[in-house]
């Protein structure tokens, strides 16, 4: 654990919630997370990571205001607590984070069923339909787009091959042919998008979505550009093995009951896809070799989804 336990209990005591009996970490991609539990109840505590993964004090008020529009519009998110003082964001050692309610329920671990997949992409359409135009500026500094991604991998592709990745230069040599044949029309729908609503930010009970979480990645970019990172995450089966085009027919089909997707959009819909599909390769490419305790998981997942 980055912090030790006394100083997570102090920082919690800053809020009205009762006495605390245990803190747990929570494994999660590259931030500190905790589960508090209390006489009253468990929560959840998000702290910023290191690297690209540090958001300022500013940035996760702006993640907060994207849950209070939300909140505002009956969306399924879990709600932030606040501090005795009122205060949203709460700071430790420079790792600044918040509060909420830790929901229970279940997370679909293996291929989903045709239900939970017009679900989620009904979900997605709705989410879309409420951020659609709407900027977050305390968020300007966010940004995982085509443009940026492109920046990053210059910027560490030296570090990449120099590092114990398998297959460091041939992975670098296909993400920069793959990278560098897309590019996406700055007239496409925009508004602050979640990125990254894969299997791990819904949280299910039974057949029917109980929440949305973590807005950690969210920015100001193009609709189509999430809609291609959720199919990446719900379309591929059999543990990442396969596509499935009915998959995502029918993804797309339950977002369309919410969202219907221009022509325009239409056309750069698989461009969207396969710069899902590199982005988060390098990513988790970065996370592996970045980390104090580097996870075979990550390296496997990030070189299977360019060279496999």
């Amino acid at each position: 654990m980055k912090f030790k336990e006394s100083e997570i209990i102090k920082l919690a005591s800053q809020y009205e919630i009762g006495q605390i009996k245990s803190v747990e970490p929570i494994k999660t991609g590259g931030n500190n997370s905790f589960l508090i539990v209390t006489d009253l109840d468990q929560y959840f505590l998000h702290l910023c990571g290191e690297r690209h993964r540090f958001r300022s004090n500013e940035e996760i008020e702006g993640e907060l205001d994207l849950v209070d529009k939300l909140k505002a519009n009956n969306f399924p998110v879990i709600d932030y607590l606040r501090t005795k003082t009122g205060e949203r964001v709460v700071n430790l050692e420079n790792y600044n984070g918040y509060l909420r309610k830790y929901l229970t329920g279940e997370f679909i671990q293996g291929n989903p069923s045709e239900k939970q997949l017009t679900a989620v992409g009904k979900i997605l359409g709705e989410y879309h339909r409420i951020v659609a135009n709407y900027k977050i500026t305390k968020r300007d500094n966010i940004n995982f787009g085509l443009d940026k991604t492109k920046i990053f991998f210059e910027e560490h592709k030296e570090e990449i091959i120099k590092s114990n990745f398998m297959g460091a230069k041939e992975f670098v040599k296909v993400f920069d042919q793959e990278i560098n044949q897309l590019n996406f029309s700055d007239s496409l729908p925009q508004g602050m998008i979640h990125e990254d609503l894969g299997k791990r930010h819904v949280i299910w009970q039974g057949d029917k979505i109980s929440a949305i979480i973590d807005f950690d990645r969210s920015y100001f970019g193009p609709l189509l550009l999430d809609l291609g990172q959720a199919l990446r995450g719900w379309c591929f089966i059999d543990n990442w093995q396969k596509w499935s085009q009915e998959n995502a027919r029918i993804f797309l089909a339950g977002y369309e009951t919410e969202r219907k997707l221009s022509d325009w959009e239409k056309e750069y819909l698989v461009p969207a896809i396969k710069f899902a599909i590199l982005e988060r390769a390098l990513s988790f490419c970065t996370i592996y070799i970045y980390s104090d305790k580097p996870e075979l998981e990550d390296e496997k997942f990030a070189y299977s989804l360019i060279i496999d």
